[in-house]
């Protein structure tokens, strides 16, 4: 089943739902970097502080699918929520209870529990699927929603891209 794309408003009550969680600093930021910046769960578990430069984000050849690394413009948004998060820490960004990184699986895991406890339907894709059609819903060039996402195929991309209602009333009526 391909991951269902979400409105702000479901977003919203799953953000609200990590800000009442036990560790609401990371789960805000796990969810804002599903969201906004449609990392896969294999990259979210990866991370590390020091991919973190400034305004941008670079994950490294071997913490992707892609055969390269890529950069990532960050918002100021997600500069804090590091900060917030990370509280001057080093390292793996993700850690469990018991200080374990986190798994692919684990992260996962963890978003579908935020997912299913703001009782909206998702998965840890949505972000990314979501992130897609909106840029494209944006006319945004599909090249670079591709690169984006760290596709080394538009036809992968392709595959991520809903259609919204806002895009069949543009192309019936403009």
């Amino acid at each position: 089943m391909r991951a269902p794309i979400k409105t702000g408003d479901e977003f919203n009550k799953v953000f609200d739902k990590a800000a009442q969680s036990s560790r609401p600093a990371m789960y805000r930021f796990m969810l804002l970097l599903s969201v906004r910046l449609g990392l896969r769960p294999m990259e979210l578990a990866g991370l590390e502080s020091s991919w973190f430069r400034g305004e941008e984000l670079r994950i490294p050849v071997g913490h992707s699918k892609r055969k390269q690394g890529r950069s990532l413009p960050i918002s100021e948004e997600i500069q804090a929520a590091v900060k917030a998060h990370m509280r001057g820490n080093v390292g793996r960004v993700f850690l469990n209870k018991q200080g374990n990184a986190f798994t692919a699986n684990g992260i996962s895991e963890a978003l579908r529990r935020l997912y299913k406890q703001a009782d909206v339907e998702g998965s840890c894709y949505s972000g990314r699927r979501t992130l897609a059609t909106s840029m494209v819903d944006r006319n945004v060039n599909i090249a670079v929603v591709s690169a984006m996402l760290g596709h080394s195929s538009i036809a992968t991309t392709q595959s991520y891209i809903g259609v919204t209602d806002a895009m069949l009333r543009n192309a019936m009526f403009n």
